[in-house]
């Protein structure tokens, strides 16, 4: 067996080994963030509708899959990031409400179907189901040249209109 007389303090003393170890430090930095979603973050417009937001909240990947924040739901399974015109399914613990009735706290699957994710738009509709039939959740339309977004929820009239905006790097 093969024993180093090394001393490691000689090696956090050196200089050299000092700046290997920042290079190191910074390339796997720039690495990470090269490599991060990107947040797409939308205001409501109207201040007096300010508590209603686009649920749950999308992101763009670093490959540019349109993902969604919800792998840190109870009970999360399946995936959250699809493809332009591919489908995605996942399962969460959550509480759903239908025309201000809530449908209780209960696992539910969610469907994103074939969304448009180019260049000039990003566009989705979200269904839920418990089992039954899917339903519409929220249709989501958003204007990437001028950020604009419009979000129909399960049977409004008109939507609510948001500003959005890719918000910072998350990791």
């Amino acid at each position: 067996m093969h024993r180093s007389n090394a001393n490691p303090q000689l090696c956090r003393d050196d200089p050299m080994m000092k700046k290997l170890i920042l290079a190191v430090v910074l390339a796997l930095m720039v690495h990470a963030m090269a490599h991060a979603a990107t947040l797409i973050d939308c205001k409501n417009k109207d201040s007096e509708n300010s508590i209603t937001y686009i649920w749950p909240s999308p992101y763009l990947s670093d490959s540019g899959l349109l993902c969604f924040d919800v792998k840190g739901w109870l009970e999360f399974s399946g995936s959250n990031c699809v493809a332009n015109g591919k489908n995605i399914r996942w399962t969460g613990l959550v509480i759903v409400s239908e025309d201000d009735q809530s449908q209780g706290r209960d696992s539910t699957d969610f469907l994103v179907s074939k969304p448009i994710v180019n260049e000039d738009n990003i566009e989705y509709i979200i269904q839920w189901s418990r089992g039954g039939a899917w339903r519409p959740m929220q249709h989501v339309a958003i204007n990437r040249l001028t950020g604009v977004a419009v979000s129909y929820f399960v049977r409004e009239h008109g939507g609510e209109t948001y500003q959005c905006r890719t918000g910072k790097k998350v990791f």
